[in-house]
């Protein structure tokens, strides 16, 4: 029999560089097995090369492999190459008519599924409580201040995303709004009380919870629901996604971590450590997408502690179970 080991690949989600794969990419590919690939804007030239890049990656990936991608809106467009500026949220947010929105998700959605894009990380659910006042990297990306704005209109854009066929994964769970500090640098605590983070990050996650498939979760430091002495990041933190997400908010899709690549990690520990701390609090997918000696240092990570026992072979199982329903997920959109 195969030792588990053998498939802790499926549980990352790795970057790549170029616009073609090499000899080294494809070594890569071959020793992590990931479960997905996650491009960036440093993969895109033009239609015709993403489109066979994809077709390439589909074939090199283990059957089932995921594609994705952060296709947002305004300055988060890792499509700029191709189709060049989009618009914003205030291009996009009508009063009162979300219908704008949902065009945008269809249009985004056509496309990714044309080039072969399986998951787009987007929407955005935070709240813009600060907006261009803190430097915490949302500045432009957030639907709204509250969630009575942001539900309806990121709802609409999940709806034409997904109408389309492509698996939206919204984020940065349960909500990095209130931060101060940009979590690609730093790790930021996020001060809220649980009744404000309940009655309002986290609303949109729950108004929207019927039609999500996947969410990501950010790298904030949240003491009102994980208290310890560790200054953990959600991402790491079983309060956050196993008693929050999974057992109080009952959510049963899958779970996506941040990239574990980013300054609020390197600021918690190494990225050996992280990987198993998000794998064991819950999560069922994790990102690693800018360093190659990262990516495999997550992967002997994880296969040390499923052969350690570190991590629980019930736990994987869970895990892995929940990335095959995920990917043989066909949306259809809202009727």
């Amino acid at each position: 029999m195969s030792k588990p080991s053998r498939y802790v690949g499926q549980h990352l989600f790795i970057g790549l560089a170029g616009t073609e794969l090499t000899p080294e990419s494809r070594r890569l590919l071959h020793t992590i097995q990931p479960g997905g690939i996650v491009l960036f804007a440093r993969n895109v030239e033009s239609a015709p090369q993403l489109r066979e890049f994809c077709r390439a990656l589909h074939h090199e990936l283990p059957s089932g492999s995921s594609i994705a991608i952060d296709q947002e809106h305004g300055r988060v467009n890792r499509l700029r190459n191709i189709i060049g500026e989009a618009p914003t949220i205030v291009d996009l947010k009508k009063p009162g008519d979300p219908a704008p929105a949902e065009d945008f998700g269809r249009t985004t959605g056509q496309r990714l599924h044309e080039w072969g894009i399986d998951i787009d990380f987007a929407p955005v659910l935070d709240l813009e409580l600060f907006g261009a006042k803190a430097d915490n990297a949302l500045s432009g990306r957030c639907w709204g201040r509250t969630a009575d704005e942001v539900t309806p209109w990121a709802g609409a854009f999940l709806d034409g995303l997904q109408g389309a066929g492509v698996r939206g994964c919204p984020k940065h769970f349960p909500g990095l709004g209130a931060a101060t500090l940009d979590s690609h640098e730093k790790l930021p605590t996020i001060s809220r009380t649980r009744e404000q983070l309940l009655s309002e990050d986290i609303v949109p996650y729950v108004r929207l919870m019927p039609r999500l498939a996947a969410i990501m979760v950010g790298h904030g430091h949240y003491p009102a629901f994980d208290p310890g002495a560790a200054v953990r990041p959600a991402s790491l933190s079983r309060a956050i996604i196993t008693d929050l997400l999974r057992q109080r908010l009952g959510f049963t899709g899958l779970v996506v971590t941040d990239d574990m690549d980013m300054g609020a990690i390197s600021q918690f520990g190494t990225v050996e450590q992280a990987a198993v701390e998000a794998v064991n609090a819950g999560a069922d997918v994790v990102l690693v997408c800018h360093t190659a000696e990262k990516m495999l240092a997550a992967h002997d990570a994880l296969a040390h502690g499923v052969e350690s026992g570190r991590i629980t072979s019930a736990r994987l199982a869970e895990a892995r179970e929940r990335i095959r329903g995920f990917q043989g997920l066909r949306f259809a959109g809202r009727r």
